[in-house]
């Protein structure tokens, strides 16, 4: 059996890296570190080259890791969504239709919900009709 081939290799370095660094600017510290630079930044006279230099740095790491944490938070919610739709299919009574919503367009969203509303009036109709003929 083959090994996994270069894209995907790239793939899931590319996927590790962008976690590490996730959660390294995500860390407490990280935020005592980025405090503790910019005033030494404001603080020390550096010259206007270095300044330059140094803001350009900045804010090319401040776009990487912005894609890094949206990477990061994209696989969290693509999994949270699979477990929702687990658990949508494996409840009785749950309607299979609303499993992988997030990929639906606006006019389906609308379809669903107005169904959705049918179906809980149904359901309404059924628990007042139980609960009045329980009482008799």
């Amino acid at each position: 059996m083959p090994g996994p081939s270069l894209p995907q290799k790239l793939y899931s370095l590319g996927c590790r890296l962008s976690d590490l660094g996730a959660n390294i600017a995500g860390h407490p510290l990280a935020l005592v570190g980025v405090i503790l630079f910019c005033g030494a930044w404001f603080l020390l006279p550096l010259g206007e080259s270095a300044t330059a230099v140094l803001t350009l740095v900045l804010s090319v790491l401040a776009i990487t890791l912005t894609q890094m944490v949206l990477n990061q938070q994209k696989r969290h919610e693509t999994a949270l969504h699979l477990k929702i739709d687990e658990l949508i299919h494996a409840m009785r009574g749950a309607r299979d239709e609303v499993m992988g919503i997030e990929h639906k367009s606006e006019e389906e969203l609308e379809a669903l919900r107005i169904t959705g509303d049918r179906a809980e009036e149904v359901l309404a109709k059924r628990r007042s009709k139980a609960i009045t003929s329980r009482a008799d």
